[in-house]
């Protein structure tokens, strides 16, 4: 596992990939503000991390644990050589005592971010892969348009999020569009061909996953 090397007197640290900034459990005395580079962060399910999101310049994390004084919630692990700013948990709360603009900020982004991992965790107690997926673009779906009819890119990380491999991901892929559920483009974007009826088979999925693998 990578080292971060030690940060200079702003709390400026350089961290190459493989770093571990923090582990899900632990107790959490610092925040990271990320200026370059990529974080991902995870959580355990059964047997799996998922991701919940990928952070870059301009992010932050780390702050949960310091706001309700709890273990940390997620692993935040670096991908991308990153440089971060560690800010320890007495600065945290004068910045937030002394800013009202930047505590407002903060809350608007951690509302996003903790909505955006309710999803991603509701989503992967799915046994069904099919279910997994099909939840998983509608919601990609629904960032561009509220009648799901715009093209939507594929996330990158697509398998990670949902914990699948991604041979599976595209065998999914292709019997979506072989169902004429999805269609997709030169460009590697999707389109949900009917909405209604999109929605009709997942719940149709939903369904067989609770009484089939719970029952």
């Amino acid at each position: 596992m990578a080292k971060a090397k030690a940060k200079d007197d702003k709390g400026v640290t350089q961290c190459p990939a493989g770093t571990v900034l923090f582990r899900e459990g632990e107790a959490g005395t610092k925040m990271y503000v990320i200026k370059s580079g990529l974080v991902r962060m995870t959580k355990r399910i059964f047997d799996t991390d998922i991701v919940l999101e990928d952070l870059g310049a301009g992010d932050f994390c780390g702050e949960i644990a310091m706001v309700n004084d709890q273990a940390r919630p997620t692993t935040a692990t670096v991908v991308k050589d990153a440089t971060v700013i560690q800010i320890e948990s007495g600065q945290f709360e004068n910045m937030i005592k002394s800013n009202s603009d930047i505590a407002v900020r903060m809350m608007r982004k951690m509302s996003a971010r903790l909505t955006e991992a309710q999803f991603r965790v509701a989503n992967f107690t799915l046994r069904t892969t099919r279910a997994r997926l099909m939840h998983q673009l509608r919601a990609e779906a629904a960032r561009k348009s509220d009648k799901l009819d715009k093209a939507a890119p594929i996330p990158d990380n697509l398998a990670d999020v949902l914990g699948l491999e991604i041979g599976e991901i595209k065998t999914l892929l292709g019997d979506l569009i072989r169902d004429e559920l999805i269609s997709l483009d030169k460009k590697g974007q999707f389109t949900i061909a009917d909405a209604a009826a999109y929605d009709r088979f997942l719940k149709h999925l939903e369904l067989y996953d609770h009484f089939e693998y719970r029952h």
